[in-house]
């Protein structure tokens, strides 16, 4: 049986246009899903839009449109941006399709027989913005929310409680003890901010709005954000629905790896809120949940009334999907928090993509062109041994950073490669050769560096998509199928003769 993948992103909410904050996160999962479909495991990559809530309800009425009707372009505009940064998703849930809402309206009952959910009545300093009611540590002394700097609203309302309080010790002893919340020192912020000083009962409806999905026992509530939002990671994979077969394969199963990427301004209700509602249900927990930091713009938080958010359809149109998802891939590690300003990036394409990767493509090219008319016969190849076993060590180290979902590192570890060929040129330098007519000698250097370049390509399949091809028909591999296994051992990989040169990665001034 291969092995099981099922990756998920937060669901969007589409009360305004999505910005590369929403972008890096996608990304991070894409790229993951296309290693693993690399490594042979059947995957399944869940993003989405998360559609219910007061904010929609007012945004609508601003508009003058009814909540559906507005929320249409919205998610179209969603679905336009994945297809332009080349996200490879096996769904699109939306939390108003009727198989969601039934479910959810299944999940609300059985949690109300069990004795999990009760009603009551809630007061509190409501976030419109963030769709959340607000702990005193959550509001600054201006008395606004601190993460969207918008004014709170005093909320008195009957509601249905879920009694997270329950589930104290679970959270202390079982959860937050174990590795499911990486980066490890996220599991003490949780603990320390959140669960020690006292869970407390978990607000799960609303009945001051009706934008929502109304429960059967009392439809005047309306089930409120996260038990609605965060059961669309069960409910998109059928869970309590006919047709159940994923879910039994990409959740039930314990054998899946189930990684869930989220912002570090949710990972509260994803680490602490998901996990108690899928005990209640009886379910296992996600293997991993990877709590990301913010993307900075100078290291201020990017946010539309500064004036700093970055628009990643602008960003793809003017360089590329391929270098957006470079960029976010590399420059942005998930266990801190990154900058991304123009400035910033131009100088990493140049760097990375133009100079080091570009360019080492580009001269091999050339110089297997130049004196071997576009094919270097491999008999009797010599390999340089310090860099063969440069390239071999690249993959295991790739492989590993890979496994531990450290993008960053992977892709560093490609580029050191690159480093390491660009270097090694410059100390053999064939152009020397060639004029000394030590063609044998010449044959090894260059056959040792396509082999490394193939290694590179190989190993940033999954990040940069719309140039692989390019990029490996460029090195004289169109049609070659490569495996990890094939790269290491380097056998069954035989070049084709080079055809028209193309430039990859030109340099932006």
């Amino acid at each position: 049986m291969p092995k099981k993948f099922y990756v998920t992103t937060p669901i969007y909410y589409p009360s305004g246009n999505l910005h590369i904050g929403h972008a890096y996160t996608t990304t991070l999962a894409d790229i993951l899903k296309r290693y693993k479909d690399m490594q042979g495991y059947e995957t399944f990559f869940l993003t989405g839009s998360d559609e219910h809530g007061q904010k929609i309800e007012q945004k609508a009425n601003e508009a003058g449109l009814s909540p559906m009707e507005y929320l249409e372009e919205k998610v179209e505009s969603f679905k336009i941006l994945w297809k332009a940064l080349k996200i490879d998703y096996s769904k699109f849930i939306r939390t108003t399709d009727s198989y969601h809402e039934e479910t959810v309206q299944k999940i609300f009952t059985i949690l109300l027989d069990q004795g999990y959910i009760y009603e009551g009545n809630y007061e509190g300093l409501y976030c419109v913005s963030c769709e959340e009611f607000l702990n005193a540590d959550q509001i600054d002394e201006n008395n606004m929310c601190k993460i969207s700097n918008t004014k709170l609203e005093l909320v008195k309302e009957e509601t249905y409680f879920l009694k997270t309080s329950l589930f104290q010790k679970f959270m202390e002893n079982e959860v937050l003890a174990s590795e499911f919340l990486i980066p490890a020192y996220r599991r003490n912020e949780m603990l320390n901010s959140f669960v020690k000083p006292e869970l407390k009962d978990l607000s799960v409806t609303r009945t001051s709005f009706s934008w929502g999905i109304p429960i059967s026992q009392n439809p005047k509530h309306v089930v409120y954000v996260w038990l609605d939002a965060l059961t669309n990671y069960i409910t998109a994979l059928g869970y309590l629905q006919s047709d159940d077969s994923n879910f039994k394969k990409f959740w039930k199963d314990e054998n899946t790896e189930i990684l869930q990427l989220a912002g570090k301004e949710i990972i509260r209700f994803h680490s602490i809120y998901w996990p108690i509602i899928l005990k209640s249900l009886n379910l296992r927990q996600p293997t991993h949940l990877l709590g990301h930091g913010w993307i900075l713009s100078k290291d201020t938080k990017m946010s539309k009334s500064l004036g700093n958010v970055i628009d990643p359809i602008e960003m793809i149109n003017n360089y590329g999907a391929d270098a957006l998802r470079f960029y976010i891939g590399y420059e942005l590690p998930t266990e801190k928090d990154g900058n991304f300003t123009d400035e910033l990036f131009i100088e990493s394409f140049n760097a990375h993509l133009a100079n080091n990767i570009g360019n080492l493509i580009s001269r091999t090219n050339q110089m297997i062109t130049k004196y071997f008319d576009g094919f270097v016969d491999m008999t009797n190849i010599h390999y340089d041994k310090e860099l063969t076993e440069k390239g071999i060590q690249t993959v295991s180290e790739y492989i590993k950073n890979m496994d531990e979902y450290k993008i960053s590192d992977a892709i560093r570890n490609i580029l050191d490669l690159g480093n390491a060929c660009n270097k090694y040129i410059e100390e053999k330098t064939p152009w020397n050769l060639a004029k000394e007519e030590n063609f044998s000698e010449l044959k090894n250097v260059i056959a040792t560096i396509q082999r490394n370049i193939a290694i590179m390509t190989y190993l940033l399949k999954p990040i940069l998509v719309e140039n692989y091809q390019d990029m490996i028909e460029q090195i004289g591999l169109k049609d070659v199928e490569l495996t990890f296994e094939k790269i290491i051992n380097w056998n069954e990989i035989s070049f084709n003769k080079l055809g028209d040169k193309k430039i990859i990665f030109k340099r932006v001034n």
